[in-house]
């Protein structure tokens, strides 16, 4: 997980490189490639977490729930993977 999270840095960074450039439309699909990597190693991470404390996992007293949460929506909004792609 911790390689597909520096994936989606190094994509953001690229964007943000592609931008400085005045490449708008290089930027873009740089953009939105890190919010797609982004939100697939979130959307990873939390699973793991959830997975490896069980039903601990879900409790407030964790944190996890509220997490599982916001990794599922960066994978749907304001767009979903599907219309990225």
């Amino acid at each position: 997980n911790h390689i597909e999270i520096e994936l989606a840095k190094l994509m953001m960074q690229k964007a943000a490189a592609l931008y400085d450039t005045g490449d708008d439309a290089g930027a873009a699909e740089a953009a939105n490639m890190a919010k797609y990597a982004a939100g697939e190693a979130s959307g990873r991470a939390v699973d793991q977490a959830v997975q490896s404390l069980g039903g601990n996992g879900l409790t407030k007293e964790y944190g996890i729930a509220s997490m599982l949460t916001a990794s599922r929506l960066a994978r749907i909004a304001p767009v979903s993977r599907e219309m990225i792609l």
